[in-house]
């Protein structure tokens, strides 16, 4: 909130310096500004709250870059966090799918070893039904 404040009046401060220099003889009017200065040293003045008001926003800026140089970093570094999620996420449907390969053709394979003990089985009489139970002796 104060610093708000601040750079408001900083502002209004740049914008009457501008006026000021921008229109000399504005400045003659106001009884104020005659009493505190001569012209000379008015301008110096004005020059040297020009140069704090630069610096000021000069801070500011580099202030405003530094929060974005960090912002741009954390988002780097979730980004990242990202991309490890996702690459682990394709590794494992990568092994998902070479076992469901694996088993589609483990399955296949028993299937022809089924069908070739059935087609054995029928050639020695065995018929589908033709179930006799099993006892134990």
């Amino acid at each position: 909130m104060f610093h708000s404040h601040i750079l408001q009046l900083s502002c209004d401060w740049f914008n009457w310096l501008l006026l000021l220099l921008m229109f000399p003889d504005c400045a003659k009017q106001f009884k104020e500004v005659k009493n505190h200065a001569s012209g000379e040293e008015t301008e110096k003045n004005i020059t040297e709250m020009l140069i704090e008001e630069l610096k000021q926003r000069e801070e500011e800026a580099t202030e405003a870059q530094q929060q974005a140089d960090v912002k741009l970093l954390e988002a780097k570094k979730l980004a990242s966090q990202y991309q490890k999620e996702a690459d682990k996420c394709s590794s494992g449907m990568d092994t998902c799918e070479e076992a469901r390969e694996k088993s589609a053709e483990s399955l296949l394979s028993q299937r022809k070893l089924t069908a070739l003990w059935e087609e054995r089985a029928r050639e020695l009489g065995w018929k589908p039904g033709n179930v006799k139970p099993h006892q134990n002796q």
